[in-house]
């Protein structure tokens, strides 16, 4: 190893040291500066696994794991790498296995932490996830998405007031940001604070108009409100954007519902059954009949 490999190295561990979340960014980073030193299957493997299709991320991160020329930050980025690939192909418990690999090899990689809720909130077990996602903000604060998935396990939960919080953060840091403006919206929403929410979705959609799921929320704002045209307005928009979403089908034939139109909610509510036959129960949750 030359003295510029030395130089490199050493920046590499003081940026990972001083970012903790962002270790594997960094080591992307130095493994291009240094990749005219390593062997071409090693390279092959490394392209592989840094694949964003799962079918060929997985073999190529378990080549690295079984090299006898990898280092040790070889096998933990293999490891994070193949834990992406896992849960994306919905092996939550092998993600989670990988995930718990890079913790303990480097416990201040908040990243890990939030993948591995995240893991772990796919696969319904919201308290570890929460726990996890716990650490990374202990660790990260300024790592918006643990805050974001967070928010989301949150209203899993119902717990819709520690949901709005998160999301509260998020937009103090990324004010934006229209998908946490509108997933606020929502929360709120389904919390009561129809006002509060009704400007957060008025907020999002000026950020970014058009957007079905930002309709939607409105939409459902204006719903509980009682203002059914304003609601039925939305909804039409949310539609033409998607058709195939029960929710918005849902939404609108219970306002047209509300105002006696029996033949267009039967259609919407008819349809929307087709789609999610539980989206009734869904509706009822959140205090809509």
């Amino acid at each position: 190893m030359n003295w510029k490999t030395v130089g490199i190295a050493t920046v590499a561990v003081l940026c990972v040291i001083g970012l903790g979340g962002t270790g594997y960014g960094i080591y992307k980073i130095i493994q291009s500066l240094l990749r005219e030193q390593e062997s071409a299957p090693m390279a092959e493997d490394r392209a592989r696994c840094n694949s964003n299709n799962p079918d060929v991320s997985i073999p190529g991160c378990t080549a690295i794991l079984a090299s006898k020329s990898a280092q040790d930050a070889d096998r933990i980025y293999a490891h994070y790498q193949r834990g992406l690939s896992y849960e994306r192909k919905g092996d939550f418990d092998l993600a989670i296995q990988d995930d718990t690999q890079v913790i303990q090899a480097n416990p201040r990689e908040s990243m890990a932490y939030n993948n591995r809720g995240f893991a772990y909130q796919r696969k319904g077990d919201l308290d570890h996830a929460i726990d996890d996602y716990n650490h990374a903000i202990q660790i990260f604060p300024e790592q918006d998405i643990a805050w974001f998935n967070r928010s989301s396990v949150y209203k899993l939960k119902g717990d819709y007031s520690h949901a709005i919080d998160d999301l509260s953060q998020v937009i103090k840091r990324e004010p934006k940001n229209p998908i946490a403006w509108n997933d606020r919206c929502y929360y709120r929403a389904i919390a009561g604070q129809l006002d509060d929410a009704l400007a957060d979705c008025n907020q999002s959609l000026q950020l970014k108009s058009g957007v079905g799921a930002t309709l939607d929320s409105r939409a459902f704002t204006y719903l509980k409100m009682g203002k059914y045209d304003l609601a039925i307005a939305d909804y039409d928009h949310a539609i033409q954007v998607d058709n195939r979403r029960a929710p918005y089908l849902y939404g609108r034939g219970l306002a047209r519902r509300a105002q006696r139109d029996g033949t267009g909610s039967k259609q919407d509510i008819d349809a929307a059954l087709q789609i999610d036959p539980k989206i009734v129960d869904e509706f009822q949750k959140y205090g809509v009949r």
